[in-house]
This record gives C-alpha cells, sequence and structure tokens, in this order.
C-alpha cells in the first residue's frame, strides 16, 4: 500500500519512520540579517550560516496501536563539514489546520516559526517544528493539552528527520551531533514538559536531552488551571477553555456524549468549530466571557464539587508533576500572564526540587513585560541565548561531539579502526575526514595532524 504526500508516493512504514518530503525554501545569511536589523535594530540576533527548510510526513504509532501519519518541517544551516545540535520547537496553540509550521514554512505570516527557525538555524541549529496529532495532514481532531500525543510528535519528528538527510540533495544536508533541545511557548511549553517527560521515562538512552525549556505552560492542571477557570469571571481566550474539555471528551470519552456535559447548542456546534477549519478568535467571538457557561448546569456543579468528576479525572491524568527530571530543565514564565498564570510554573519548580531534581532552574520574567503574548518573545530570547551556552557546534573529527578536536577524538577513531568498535551515526559522520564512507588510516593522520 502506498500514499501520495508532498508530490512523491512512498510505502507506509514504521513508527518513526519519513514517508515524505517536500522543500519549503531557502534564506541566505545575509538576508536573514537583513530582516532580523530591520525587525530588532542594534539588539538582533546574528546570523551565521544560510539556511534551507522542508516539511516531512512522519509515522507514528498512537496509544491504541493504531497507525497516525504526521506532519512538521525541519530547518537547517548550510554547512556540510559541520555536525549541529537539533533544537526541537513546539508551537503554542493553534487550530487551523493550515497555520502549522509545515504548511506556514518561511513566511512571514506565521512570526512563530520563522523567527525560531531564522534565528535558530542560521546560528547552527537543526530546528525541528513538530504540527502536532490532528493538525496538519493528520487526521481526527487535535488532542489538546494531552501529553502522550505531544510525545509521540515529538520523538517520532526527531527519528524521521534523521533519515532526511540522505533523501535530499548533498549540497544541501545536515548532520545532527546527538545534542537534543526542547522548547516551546504556551501550549508548546506543555507540549515541552510532557515530551520531556515521555523522553525521560522511556527513550532517554535513544534521545538523551542536553537541556529542555518549558516556557508559560499549564502543567498544573488539576491544580492552578482548575482553581484560575473557577475564581474569574471571564476569561481572555475562552476557545482554550472549550478545546480542552472538548478534545478531553473526544480523547477519552466519546463525542457521542457531548450533549451530557455541554449546554445542546454547545454539544452541537463544537464538533464544527475545532474541525481545524475555524480560528481561534472566530470561536471566541461566540463563546460566553465565562468559557465554563457552556456546559450544563449540573456539569459546571459536579466539576466545582467533585474531583472524581471525568474532566476533573482527565485535567489530573495530564497535570505535569509527581516526576523527577533529569535533564537541566529551565521553566520560564512571565509573572503578569493573564492566561496560564505564572503559579503553574513555579508549583511545577517546588514539585520537582521537592522530589529531588538536581538541576531544575525557575525563571521569572517581569510583570513590567506584560501579559502572556506581550511576553513571549522575552521568555523564547532567553530560552534561545540560554541554550546558545551549551552548544556545540561538531567539526569533522570530532568523534566525542564536544565540538572540539582532542586526543579524545583521535583515541575514539583508533579503537574504531582496529578494534572495529562500534560506532553511531555521527560518530561514523565524524570519523570519515575524507569523505569516502569508511575509517581508515587517511582519517587518522588527517585528525592528527588537525589537532596538532
Amino acid at each position: 500500500m502506498s500514499v501520495l504526500l508532498f508530490g512523491i508516493t512512498v510505502g507506509l512504514a514504521q513508527p518513526g519512520s519519513l514517508v515524505a518530503y517536500e522543500y519549503l525554501g531557502s534564506m541566505e545569511a545575509g538576508e536573514i540579517e537583513t530582516a532580523l536589523n530591520i525587525a530588532f535594530g542594534p539588539d538582533a540576533p546574528t546570523s551565521i550560516y544560510s539556511i534551507s527548510m522542508y516539511s516531512v510526513a512522519y509515522e507514528i504509532q498512537k496509544s491504541d496501536g493504531t497507525a497516525d501519519t504526521l506532519s512538521g518541517a525541519v530547518a537547517f544551516p548550510h554547512d556540510p563539514t559541520r555536525a549541529f545540535p537539533i533544537a526541537s520547537y513546539q508551537h503554542g496553540t493553534t487550530i487551523l489546520d493550515n497555520a502549522v509550521p509545515s504548511i506556514t514554512g518561511l513566511s512571514p505570516e506565521n512570526f512563530e516559526i520563522i523567527f525560531i527557525a531564522i534565528v535558530a538555524s542560521s546560528n547552527g541549529f537543526i530546528t525541528v517544528f513538530p504540527d502536532y496529532m490532528g493538525l496538519g495532514i493528520s487526521d481526527g481532531y487535535h488532542p489538546y493539552i494531552i501529553a502522550d500525543p505531544y510525545t509521540l510528535a515529538v520523538t517520532n519528528l526527531i527519528r524521521a528527520i534523521k533519515h532526511l538527510p540522505s533523501e535530499i540533495d548533498p549540497g544541501e544536508s545536515f548532520q545532527w551531533n546527538n545534542q537534543l533541545y526542547l522548547l516551546g511557548y504556551s501550549e508548546g511549553g506543555y507540549a515541552t514538559l510532557a515530551a520531556q517527560k515521555g523522553i525521560e521515562e522511556s527513550v532517554l538512552d535513544e534521545l538523551p536531552i542536553t537541556a529542555s525549556f518549558p516556557m508559560a505552560g499549564p502543567y498544573d492542571l488539576s491544580g492552578t488551571m482548575v482553581d484560575y477557570f473557577l475564581s474569574i469571571p471571564d476569561y481572555p481566550q475562552p476557545f482554550y477553555v472549550a478545546n480542552v474539555l472538548f478534545t478531553h471528551l473526544d480523547y477519552y470519552g466519546s463525542l457521542d456524549d457531548l450533549d451530557q456535559y455541554f449546554l445542546p447548542a454547545w454539544a452541537d456546534t463544537l464538533p464544527i468549530l475545532f474541525d481545524g477549519t475555524h480560528s481561534g478568535w472566530e470561536i471566541n467571538d461566540l463563546m460566553p466571557d465565562n468559557p465554563l457557561d457552556i456546559l450544563l448546569p449540573e456539569t459546571l456543579e459536579e466539576f466545582t464539587a467533585d474531583s472524581s468528576h471525568f474532566f476533573r479525572v482527565t485535567l489530573a491524568e495530564n497535570t505535569l508533576l509527581d516526576w523527577v527530571p533529569v535533564t537541566p530543565t529551565y521553566l520560564i514564565h512571565g509573572m503578569g500572564d493573564d492566561i496560564v498564570p505564572y503559579a503553574n510554573s513555579e508549583v511545577a519548580y517546588i514539585d520537582f526540587i521537592l522530589g529531588g531534581a538536581l538541576d531544575v532552574t525557575l525563571v521569572n520574567i517581569s510583570e513590567s513585560e506584560g501579559g502572556h503574548a506581550e511576553v513571549a518573545l522575552p521568555c523564547i530570547l532567553y530560552a534561545y541565548e540560554t541554550m546558545l551556552l551549551y552548544q556545540a557546534v561538531s567539526p569533522k573529527g570530532d568523534i566525542d561531539g564536544d565540538g572540539n578536536l582532542s586526543e579524545n577524538d583521535f583515541d575514539l577513531l583508533v579503537q574504531s579502526i582496529l578494534n572495529g568498535a562500534a560506532l553511531g551515526a555521527f560518530e561514523t559522520w565524524a570519523g570519515d575526514w575524507d569523505y569516502d564512507g569508511s575509517h581508515s588510516i587517511f582519517d587518522l593522520t588527517a585528525i592528527s595532524l588537525a589537532i596538532d
């Protein structure tokens, strides 16, 4: 069986397999620098490399055992003589199927994605962007603020991206050096911490994370977020709440039961509003100021008073507490956040520290910077600048991936040649100085001379 995606035909494959890809565009380093200078003036981030961007389709296996094809994008620097880290950026809330990274690409209509792509990739990161399950080409509703699907989207996109260099023009190829960063804001902050948790609990040996930067996410769903929704008369983004309730029922129950929880008009309308063709602003225009008013009165009463209510249980199931991160983790949040309260990050930080986490940092952005929307850029810039402190860009010969050539690299190559020591894809690339597809005395001599 085969499927036609992005203009090429390929066979259906295993989870993490690259199904299809399409070129989205390129930008020269000078072009990027000019654009950043116009946008930010003298404080503009620098740019070193020209970049290219591709959309990709890849396979996952859902928790029920069924397969799905997801989409995403990757932007990478141009320099075949160096290997770069992967930075997986999880985007903020969108409910439009055509507003995802694999479609908007380098278009200025999606500032969040183009900004991350040109800043991070032009400074030596292979930047990947999952669209998420239920968005882009994926079937069904997007499981909004549900932890496991984010892990599936992120981990399998990273696996798929490793196959892309062998498919595209060698002149535009790239190499990953095994460093991995996770970052995202708002829904993307939640997705980042959810993916970090999922990776640490199940595939950390395969995908060790160098550092993680969850920003302004609703991590404490069953505590901070429920208390916030129940305590305020209105909410600035009511469609967020409707989306959580609707997709939690879809994921954990059945949409046939909408009329058991929602007022009749909303039970009939929600499936249409969240079909991927309506924007959040459209839905907000229809919503009551208090988004919980779309619930039946008895549902709201039970939700308020009963911790065993269906929605309280699903929110608790997806609260990202009661685990201990082992990755260096920076919880970044604006103290004046009016959409996702700062307490989410504060509660998570305290929970992690009390649990024994050794490398978790709480970064608060001043209330004077503004609310959820206004503080997004300061949060992202803090994450990016901190990520640069960890970054290693690996030249040929850097087999240990620390960004430098040393005697240790020489010794590792000797072991590979003499003992047939098994090396991974990056280590094999790094030791192959003369690009002949093997390790030999010629590579050893070249690396020795480079070290000297």
